[in-house]
């Protein structure tokens, strides 16, 4: 029973760390802002209420911004790095 509860609470760490580095970046558009996983300077998209737009990955939000969107996929550019 032991090993059970050691391999639950390994398992609920994993499980933590690897959330907070879904949003560990930011896809910045001309319109948009989403959490991505892509790395910094990448190719990265932004969706949202059916649009889609292409931008850059950057380390942080800008000052006085919010995320408006969810992460895309890698469109036009499936070679982008980061891209799978």
């Amino acid at each position: 029973m032991d090993n059970l509860g050691y391999a639950a609470a390994v398992f609920a760490a994993v499980v933590m760390l690897s959330g907070g580095a879904a949003l560990a970046n930011v896809c910045q558009t001309d319109h948009m802002m989403c959490g991505t996983t892509m790395p910094i300077d990448g190719y990265c998209e932004c969706h949202t209420h059916g649009n889609s737009e292409g931008g850059t990955v950057v380390s942080k939000l800008p000052p006085h911004s919010r995320m408006n969107a969810t992460a895309g996929g890698c469109g036009t550019n499936p070679n982008s790095p980061g891209c799978r």
